[in-house]
């Protein structure tokens, strides 16, 4: 009973596979691409700011 069941998904699931590592592939792109171009000046700002006791000792890149 399964095996039929499955024989006749089997189309459908490996759509499903296709769909889902395609997104994956997409948003792992797009989190790559926006932590490369990050300018430093703003990474290394944010990199101080929890070690900063004032917040106004911290200046803002430009």
């Amino acid at each position: 009973m399964y095996k039929h069941l499955l024989d006749r998904m089997s189309g459908e699931i490996d759509g499903m596979a296709l769909i889902s590592l395609v997104l994956f592939v997409i948003v792992f792109a797009m989190v790559v691409y926006v932590a490369l171009a990050e300018r430093k000046a703003h990474v290394d700002y944010m990199s101080r700011l929890p070690l900063e006791e004032d917040s106004e000792s911290i200046e803002t890149p430009r």
